[in-house]
């Protein structure tokens, strides 16, 4: 397996320009899989001797990479932020590594959609300007500025691969399980997991507690290989950020992921399982504004600009995991009429001390 990481400053444009690489690599039959390494390094308070968290997120890019690998892929999309005064880091793979760039101008314009205060902006865009001017020269630039996405993709592809290194035939040998909780959030399409999760996880970042949290979906993009890895480097990263001192990980995850797959995965920890449960019209109302783009931008959200038949689709699904028995362990919480952090009131309600 290889990698491709594509880092660079906000508004540059990398996660676009990833996700599109990953999709035309996979039209084209590639064994591919795609993460972002934001998702990696959500563990807070972060440690005093890596306040920006650097390290942990390339450790963890590390870790991940051995499961993608040892799935089948042959590259590795790897897209976020990298400490712009370091070259490259090794990551046990043949890496190409290119920084994307854009003026001011058009990294404002891209930032626009996150609804930020303007003051937000500036200060995002001058510090994004110092960094990339300072950028460790061992990055290939790429500007992005004045392309279309397409064109972008093309130029990132024409670079020659770096080869690979033979892709294991197993995954690697699990490591010693850790103790410690785990608050698994899950439910049917729109219910508003990943809003709930991350409010408990805020809360305890705000009382100082250093706790990690997983998306699961984001850590498993493959295509073309018939194993998955969403849950295996969930494991990973939870023993990392366990190591960095978190005693709680909170992962927002699928519902096609059961308590049991999860309680094998996590044999040494005390898992609290909550479902979260929305009737039509409010799942609809959520999905109706991740059409809109009003939600977090997130890479492979289907909501994101979806046809109004696609809504329906959605909002369809989600009824047909309601109708799923409430399986062995999950607590069902109703969230009609509430927002995401009252749902998390009565979910830490439900946590013993």
């Amino acid at each position: 397996m290889d990698i491709l990481r594509l880092a660079g400053v906000p508004g540059v444009g990398k996660s676009t320009v990833a996700w599109a690489v990953a999709r035309q690599l996979t039209a084209d039959g590639v064994r591919v899989g795609y993460v972002d390494i934001d998702q990696l390094g959500m563990c807070y308070p972060a440690p005093s001797e890596d306040p920006d968290r650097w390290d942990l997120k390339e450790n963890a890019l590390r870790r991940v990479a051995r499961s993608f690998a040892a799935a089948g892929v042959e590259r590795l999309v790897v897209s976020g932020v990298a400490d712009p005064a370091d070259p490259p880091r090794a990551n046990g793979h043949p890496t190409v590594s290119l920084w994307l760039d854009a003026d001011e101008a058009t990294r404002r314009v891209r930032l626009a959609p996150r609804g930020w205060p303007q003051k937000q902006v500036d200060d995002v865009l001058a510090v994004g300007t110092a960094e990339a001017a300072a950028a460790h020269p061992a990055w290939a630039r790429v500007a992005t500025d004045g392309s279309a996405v397409e064109e972008t993709v093309r130029i990132v592809l024409e670079r020659p691969s770096p080869g690979s290194v033979a892709t294991p035939a197993e995954f690697p040998r699990r490591e010693p399980d850790v103790a410690g909780r785990i608050i698994w959030i899950t439910g049917p399409r729109c219910a508003g997991a990943s809003s709930v999760g991350w409010e408990i996880a805020a809360e305890s970042w705000r009382a100082g507690q250093r706790t990690g949290f997983v998306d699961v979906a984001q850590l498993g993009f493959v295509w073309n290989v018939d194993r998955t890895v969403g849950l295996r480097n969930t494991t990973s990263l939870q023993r990392l950020f366990a190591g960095a001192g978190a005693r709680t990980l909170v992962a927002v995850a699928p519902f096609e992921t059961s308590p049991a797959a999860v309680r094998d995965a996590f044999p040494g920890s005390d898992i609290r399982f909550f479902r979260l449960d929305a009737d039509d019209d409010t799942r609809r109302a959520r999905a109706l504004q991740g059409a809109a783009g009003t939600g977090p931008l997130l890479a492979g959200d289907d909501l994101i600009g979806a046809s109004p038949q696609a809504v329906d689709d959605i909002v369809a699904l989600g009824a047909r995991q309601r109708q799923t028995p409430v399986r062995a362990g999950e607590l069902l919480i109703g969230r009609a009429g509430m927002s995401a952090s009252e749902v998390a009131e009565q979910v830490r309600a439900h946590l013993p001390d």
